[in-house]
């Protein structure tokens, strides 16, 4: 599945959009004037929001490749980088990326390559703990790498039937939760990354066909997403889409024959108003979705102060009540800190203007040239571990923050600057991550050789959080003051080492709160290999519940499945298990507070005893209004789940495959 990101082209919180008056060009009244009356409309939508600089979407766009050369990008197997298989990157025990971007002060991510048969449920919930909305996307592989079958050589760019079915499995695989409503992360779905490069390539160059191809590519593709919505019946809050074009000058767009990104918005709108004209019957109605739910985007690497008068002017005028952002922005020679600083006060003062997402986080060596000047951080030599990804394994080296010598500091700290953030603490950086080290005395010894205060408290909270507890709100300073004792005397033998504080904090200090709801489960931390393997061990030795008996609900994701199977294993070892040795099984557990795993899609339904919830599935009640259409449709079927279905005495197999890049579970009714 290929990246959802082309070369760069000419480019110079989480919002949910209300309903959307229609909007159409009234090309009869001078632009002038329709610039100065939208101009002064948005001045008394601006004073009426008070925009503020927290308000601003402040994203970064985020696709690392691992390598730092081009070799081995023909065996890539996937560029999916939100998936499970790269916790190792993303999570907090790995490369901690989401918790430096959120360090940062960015508050969105933006991603690239999509794979929907894996699962990104994790991804999400981690997102989701570091206060980070994220803007997915589809991959190209539906639109013209898919060898058979691409909407652009198959069906004469209309994507209906194949984008379809892929937003199906990425609903199914994450998207949504088990109440069937999207994810809360889970803010803005990318139709296409310019598709105005792609779909066909020479859409910007080309004639008015190559146009309409291009709007008819977004157009279908947009309604088989909303048919995959209905079908699965999603209920709850909705997100926004997008499609985010280049900003090349589009000659044959019908408008804005010179000006950038202008004429392929309005195409599409014109698209999405008058679907007929462009070659589509859609199945939905795709107007009213698009009244209430679009979002306009676009890359650039302009300067800031081009955009007012490139942009922003005409845009406010012609499309009074649609939101728009920057999917990409990044000015590479410039001053960082003044120029981000000049963009964000464009999106303060533009009330249409949402915001940006910094191109990029991490430098895409595979590129090579220029393409090499946008990442904040390099790679460094030391590797933080090794990522089983799919049929290959990848070192996954330490973050390098790149310079930027207008700006007078570091890239990443400029971003942070302007973003609101903490200046990079480079000082850990290329050492062992103290939550991914082991909960042993070899683990002990390599925090306490790092002689680092803030990272003994991180590894001391870890195995406090291991043993199903949680520091209490007026207990940091006793944390602050164990940690540095123990950073300070290193490894010796007059500390006790880990043995003397693992006894300590077993004695239930008062400043440390352990939850009597704790319960063994999936550590979300480690890849789904590890999992898999310790789930198969821990099924052949369960004697009084069958694995075979996981839930439906449960059995749809690795994690979950781990979360019935150790929760019930650890039930069975009683009182006398000790949670460090009896629920770790090579890392893949842990004795998490329920205020852990409460945070976790589904786990408190799937461990021991878990909670009843009623949902409403492959149902839907969705309204779109706009002034002129309004559509309702409603089907509902309620099903109630129980966390706690598995009673049997016995034990059956559980089956988890890897071959659709997703993990699965059957029963196959074999006692042991």
């Amino acid at each position: 599945f290929g990246s959802s990101r082309s070369q760069l082209h000419l480019k110079a919180c989480p919002f949910q959009i209300l309903s959307m008056a229609p909007r159409t060009l009234p090309s009869s009244l001078p632009r002038a004037v329709l610039v100065a009356s939208a101009l002064a409309a948005s001045a008394a939508v601006a004073a009426a929001a008070g925009k503020t600089r927290a308000e601003l979407m402040r994203g970064v766009s985020y696709g690392p490749v691992p390598f730092k050369t081009q070799e081995g990008m023909s065996t890539l197997p996937e560029d999916d980088w939100f998936c499970d298989e790269a916790v190792p990157m993303w999570g907090r025990a790995g490369r901690a990326d989401l918790r430096t971007i959120r360090s940062m002060g960015a508050n969105m991510i933006r991603l690239y390559g999509n794979n929907p048969s894996n699962d990104h449920t994790n991804f999400l919930d981690e997102a989701s703990s570091e206060g980070l909305s994220v803007a997915a996307g589809m991959s190209d592989y539906p639109y013209y790498q898919q060898v058979r079958g691409s909407c652009k050589d198959a069906t004469n760019f209309n994507c209906f039937s194949q984008v379809k079915p892929q937003y199906e499995q990425n609903l199914r695989n994450g998207f949504l939760t088990m109440r069937n409503e999207y994810h809360p992360a889970l803010k803005y779905m990318n139709i296409l990354n310019e598709p105005d490069l792609k779909m066909p390539h020479t859409a910007d160059i080309g004639g008015e066909e190559d146009t309409k191809q291009m709007a008819r590519t977004i157009i279908s593709a947009f309604d088989g997403m909303l048919q995959a919505e209905k079908e699965l019946g999603v209920v709850g809050p909705l997100i926004n889409f997008t499609a985010t074009f280049s900003y090349a000058v589009c000659r044959n767009c019908g408008e804005f024959a010179g000006k950038p990104a202008l004429g392929q918005i309005w195409r599409l709108h014109d698209a999405m108003h008058h679907p007929e004209e462009y070659g589509y019957t859609p199945q939905n109605n795709i107007t009213a979705a698009y009244e209430a739910r679009f979002v306009h985007s676009f890359n650039t690497q302009n300067p800031a102060t081009d955009l007012q008068h490139q942009f922003l002017d005409d845009y406010s005028a012609t499309f009074p009540s649609t939101p728009v952002y920057i999917g990409e922005y990044h000015r590479v020679p410039g001053n960082q800190t003044e120029d981000l600083d000049t963009i964000l006060g464009l999106a303060e003062q533009n009330p249409l203007f949402l915001g940006i997402s910094f191109f990029e986080y991490q430098v895409s060596y595979w590129k090579t040239g220029s393409e090499m000047d946008f990442g904040m951080f390099g790679l460094g030599d030391f590797v933080l571990a090794e990522m089983p990804y799919f049929s290959e394994t990848y070192s996954i080296y330490c973050l390098a923050p790149m310079d930027s010598p207008a700006s007078g500091m570091s890239m990443p700290d400029a971003v942070a600057k302007v973003f609101g953030g903490s200046p990079i603490d480079t000082t850990h950086l290329c050492q062992a991550n103290p939550l991914a080290v082991p909960l042993t005395q070899e683990g002990f010894e390599t925090v306490a050789a790092q002689k680092g205060d803030s990272q003994m408290v991180r590894f001391i909270e870890n195995t406090i959080h291991h043993m199903g507890g949680t520091v209490s709100s007026d207990g940091l300073s006793s944390l602050a003051t164990l940690a540095t004792d123990y950073a300070t005397s290193g490894s010796s033998e007059s500390n006790g080492g880990f043995a003397q504080l693992a006894s300590f904090l077993g004695g239930k200090p008062t400043w440390v709160s352990f939850d009597d709801k704790a319960e063994c489960v999936a550590n979300r931390n480690v890849g789904p290999t590890i999992i898999v393997a310790s789930i198969g061990w821990t099924c052949s030795r369960a004697r009084t519940f069958r694995c075979g008996d996981v839930p439906s609900y449960c059995s749809n994701n690795t994690y979950r499945i781990a979360d019935f199977v150790f929760s019930r294993y650890y039930k069975e070892l009683g009182a006398s298990a000790n949670p460090l040795t009896d629920c770790d099984f090579s890392g893949a557990a842990m004795l998490a507070s329920s205020k852990l795993y409460d945070t976790w899609t589904g786990s408190a339904q799937c461990v021991s005893g878990g909670t009843t919830f009623t949902t409403t599935k492959r149902a839907s009640t969705s309204t779109y209004t706009g002034s002129t259409s309004t559509v309702t449709t409603t089907t509902a079927t309620t099903t109630t789940f129980t966390g706690s279905s598995a009673s049997a005495v016995g034990n059956a197999d559980i089956e988890v495959s890897t071959s659709k890049d997703f993990l699965t579970s059957s029963a196959t009714g074999v006692g042991r």
